[in-house]
């Protein structure tokens, strides 16, 4: 016993969070600068994590989102032919589901504008460096 409190084990709770901040001090950046997380081998620009395939996953899940929400509530009332009647209880947890992927969709793809903007407006890149353009 020396004498210092011990901190805690915190087991897997922040594991992702601490792979962020990893990621993000490899290239250089603060987490916010980092924006989504790029993958442990990120090598260019990944058509899912830049700011455009986070913005067309965004929509794309928006769209299925709201088609099946506008669907459940049309065979809820009986306007939409399915095989067996819908009750309320079995809408509650996909209407959930539902409403809660495009939030987390359009939060990723609003995290990642912000951090172009902050890596912008510090000069600082993602890419890594190469040997031809460290040559002066």
């Amino acid at each position: 016993m020396t004498g210092q409190p011990e901190e805690p084990s915190r087991g897997r709770q922040g594991y992702y969070a601490r792979q962020a901040e990893i990621e993000a001090e490899k290239h250089g950046l603060t987490v916010e600068e980092h924006g989504v997380n790029k993958g442990p081998n990120y090598i260019g620009i990944k058509p899912y994590t830049s700011a455009g395939g986070i913005l067309f996953l965004a929509i794309l899940i928006t769209l299925i989102s709201v088609t099946m929400f506008v669907y459940g509530f049309l065979s809820l009332a009986g306007l939409v032919y399915v095989s067996e009647p819908v009750t309320v209880a079995e809408l509650i947890l996909p209407a959930v589901i539902l409403v809660l992927l495009p939030i987390a969709a359009w939060r990723q793809c609003l995290k990642e504008r912000k951090a172009i903007r902050l890596r912008k407006a510090s000069g600082k890149t993602l890419q890594p460096l190469t040997r031809r353009s460290r040559i002066d």
